[in-house]
């Protein structure tokens, strides 16, 4: 790969930098100082917090289709680039997550929270592969729309379980789940590789 996969990850955590803490995060900030947005939530906690939820999808991987077609080139590629990038997007995102966490709790008591940070790496190779595999089978459009809405489903999970009693249980469960399914279809994506 001669170095390539360097520039694969760093550009996957840069995708990640781009679509959540530099556009998504301050939008969202600046709709939670709205009055009119607060009470619309207020009154819809639920559609709110899904819609929020398929946000994530939206951005993250609209942006990891942006840097497929502008970025890296050829298009049709090894099936090492999707799973590169997909770790240094979700890399990335889990220092976001964990770093303030570890400035306030002893790592001894992390243990739930970085197995969802190793469940949210996965599924981001897993999505990477998926947004990736469009461009393989020339049908970009239609995989992108997949992943939004995989993505979106999965965070829309936290919302519509968080309810229940054991809900982070339910939510990791369900995570696992996706997972399995997932990577099974990413391994038999391989075929559609250099």
């Amino acid at each position: 790969m001669n170095g390539k996969w360097i520039i694969w990850c760093l550009l996957g955590a840069v995708c990640f930098i781009v679509s959540q803490p530099l556009l998504r995060l301050p939008i969202l900030q600046y709709l939670q100082s709205s009055t009119d947005f607060m009470l619309a939530y207020t009154l819809n906690p639920m559609l709110f917090g899904i819609l929020i939820a398929l946000s994530a999808g939206v951005f993250e991987e609209s942006f990891r289709f942006l840097f497929k077609q502008f970025l890296l080139k050829p298009h049709k590629c090894a099936f090492s680039q999707p799973i590169i990038f997909g770790l240094g997007h979700g890399v990335a995102e889990a220092i976001m997550v964990l770093l303030p966490a570890l400035s306030i709790v002893p790592v001894s008591q992390l243990g739930l929270a970085f197995f969802e940070r190793v469940m949210a790496i996965i599924l981001h190779i897993n999505l990477t592969i998926l947004v990736w595999n469009g461009f393989q089978r020339n049908r970009r459009f239609i995989y992108l729309l997949i992943a939004i809405g995989i993505h979106g489903f999965v965070n829309s999970l936290i919302p519509i379980l968080s309810q229940f009693q054991n809900s982070i249980l339910f939510i990791e469960g369900a995570l696992v789940v996706i997972n399995i399914l997932m990577t099974g279809y990413s391994y038999y994506s391989r075929k559609y590789y250099a």
